[in-house]
């Protein structure tokens, strides 16, 4: 989305430009968030200290599955947002996303 001058210019303008870009990053926050509790309970399942004894192995080998493809849904997901990122016209915008 190009913007105008004068709207780099408008205060309010460029807040709402700079909300509205960030919405989805917002909730590309929220879904790695999940993704990684996600993970951490599935290993912690597989950790005869915090789960209370060790799991059966039938059990275990679906965990390991289940964190493997959450992990692969995360690395999914950063790739996602560095693209998205990246196509962001404002360099001030893209840096913060990017830093």
């Amino acid at each position: 989305v190009r913007r105008r001058r004068e709207d780099r210019e408008d205060p309010i303008v460029f807040f709402l430009f700079i909300m509205s870009s960030s919405i989805p990053f917002e909730r590309y926050d929220e879904e790695f968030l999940s993704l990684t509790e996600q993970v951490t309970s599935k290993l912690r399942s597989l950790d005869p200290s915090t789960s209370g004894g060790a799991p059966p192995p039938s059990s275990a080998e679906a965990d390991v599955k289940m964190a493997h493809n959450l992990l692969l849904q995360a690395d999914d997901l950063l790739k996602q947002m560095g693209l998205e990122a990246r196509g962001v016209d404002d360099a001030s915008v893209k840096r913060d996303l990017l830093g």
